[in-house]
């Protein structure tokens, strides 16, 4: 059985006979990671590197690092800072009644309160579901005229 060069405590022999001539606790090669390498969706490959490099590389990419952090990242189910819902349709919303309704409303609103007034019903309605973003964008553009 060899012994290591540095240490002189004996290598196994599967060791010796791979041609290393240290042991493992003298060895100053740094154990290996490995790095997904995605180049398309079914053809991706495996990059071994060395231990430290790949565990920088997987921390960069990793998926839980997306996202913000002003709320737990994207671990936090809960945060939706644009309100979306979620599983709801949106094609019943702007019909052109609800749309002529709204528009109406607003010119009232504008009249009484002024055009901040009438741009946050406006604002309202559109979380509401009740117009699109685009028709509230048609009336507030008319408000602006009449400024």
């Amino acid at each position: 059985m060899k012994k290591c060069k540095k240490c002189q405590n004996p290598i196994p022999e599967k060791r010796s006979n791979l041609g290393f001539t240290v042991c493992v606790n003298c060895s100053d090669v740094d154990t290996y990671g490995c790095v997904n390498i995605i180049n398309h969706k079914t053809g991706n490959t495996v990059q071994a590197l060395p231990k430290s490099q790949a565990a920088a590389i997987n921390k960069i990419g990793d998926r839980k690092r997306f996202g913000t952090v002003l709320r737990g990242g994207s671990k936090n189910n809960n945060y939706n800072p644009k309100g979306v819902k979620i599983g709801c349709s949106s094609s019943f919303i702007g019909s052109q009644s609800l749309y002529e309704k709204v528009g109406a409303e607003a010119m009232i609103v504008f009249d009484m309160n002024g055009i901040n007034a009438a741009n946050n019903f406006i604002d309202k309605q559109v979380t509401e579901y009740v117009i699109n973003k685009n028709q509230a964008f048609k009336i507030k553009q008319l408000l602006q005229h009449l400024v």
